[in-house]
């Protein structure tokens, strides 16, 4: 794992990047915060989760470390372990953290519940489209106050500036740099149910309901039917070893005390 903390002083946020190794827009992202010598008004935690996965240019090294949070220090397991460390790293602290994706139809925001504060880190990314993974066991904002971002296809140059520049809002949303502020309106999905699977072919795109009957996926002569309407949310061929991704349904967001807006922010001009 390695930290950098920018800026002077305790931090109140981290940005995460490579909980999966091969995921590197995030760490493209910071560096090119780094480059634009951005002025800090408040410090910033930087983490490169899973180093060893990165190095080797892996998902993972024995588990996945998204899967195995808040980890066991005692472990055999190197992931298990690195989740325990990193649970430490970040605990009290307001977390961004950075992955690409197999999926198509990015950027969006992934958040364990929707409590005003875990609503608001949400809208500070300036993205629309958030979907709830509480139904999901796992994650590394399971018990963290903290969004997950997904920014683009795998990792190719467009991951990497969506990255970037999800990144710089978020920052300025909590006042870290200077800059403009978007909070939007919210788009949220609450993930129901797991489509589980392997080797099968998507045939309906992410956000957009399936109705009752309708077919999702196959695989040679098999085929996934719709048994009641959903979102479709993370699905993809390839994206996982054993499923075909989740089903969603369209929820309120709760009641936040972040009413939509444009904005400048300037320091700590809250």
């Amino acid at each position: 794992m390695i930290v950098e903390v920018l800026g002077d002083g305790r931090p109140e946020h981290a940005v995460v990047a490579c909980v999966h190794g091969d995921e590197t827009c995030g760490w493209h992202a910071f560096n090119r915060l780094k480059a634009r010598g951005v002025a800090f008004q408040k410090p910033l935690k930087f983490v490169l989760a899973n180093e060893r996965a990165w190095k080797l240019g892996l998902r993972y090294c024995d588990e996945d470390l998204n899967r195995v949070a808040p980890g066991d220090p005692e472990s055999t397991a190197y992931e298990r372990r690195l989740a325990a460390r990193l649970r430490q790293e970040l605990d009290g602290l307001k977390v961004l953290d950075i992955h690409s994706t197999e999926s198509r139809s990015c950027p969006f925001a992934i958040v364990v519940g929707r409590s005003a504060a875990t609503l608001n880190l949400a809208r500070a990314t300036g993205l629309r489209r958030v979907i709830d993974m509480s139904h999901v066991p796992g994650g590394l904002t399971q018990d963290l106050d903290g969004v997950a971002i997904e920014c683009g296809y795998h990792d190719d140059e467009d991951a990497a500036s969506i990255a970037f520049r999800t990144l710089r809002r978020f920052l300025a949303a909590e006042g870290v740099i200077d800059g403009p502020v978007e909070r939007p309106e919210l788009e949220v999905y609450e993930v129901f149910e797991v489509a589980a699977g392997r080797n099968y072919e998507v045939v309906v795109d992410n956000f957009s309901r399936v109705e009752p009957g309708e077919v999702y996926a196959h695989k040679d002569t098999t085929i996934r039917r719709a048994e009641q309407p959903f979102y479709p949310v993370l699905m993809s061929n390839d994206g996982y070893e054993d499923l075909i991704g989740f089903k969603a349904r369209k929820v309120a967001p709760a009641q936040s005390a972040a009413s939509p807006s444009m904005m400048w922010r300037h320091g700590n001009g809250h």
